[in-house]
């Protein structure tokens, strides 16, 4: 009993945790502003969750401009990783 109690701990133990980032452009749909308004977002909510989230697609508008993963989890609101892409642009030469 013991060594299964230890294997199982061990198998345990191997396991690693990762989630995606995901990267949107998002624009408000308010027909009452003058201009339009658009920002970034980081979030871990794919596409169709981030618009239920929010409103829907009457409130918001999302473009998904790039998507990454990152090991570990997202527990106690930790920052998500550095995009990929953000390195490779700071590694390459000019």
């Amino acid at each position: 009993m013991r060594i299964f109690v230890l294997c199982y701990l061990f198998y345990l133990s191997l396991g690693h945790a990762e989630y995606r980032v995901y990267q949107y452009l998002v624009k408000n749909n308010d027909s009452f502003q003058e201009k339009d308004i658009s920002y970034e977002v980081l979030s871990t909510l794919n596409p169709v969750s981030y618009k239920a989230y929010h409103g829907g697609q009457e409130t918001i508008q999302i473009d998904l401009l790039r998507t990454w993963l990152c090991p570990g989890h997202t527990g106690g609101r930790k920052e998500y990783c550095e995009s990929p892409y953000a390195k490779l642009l700071s590694e390459s030469p000019q």
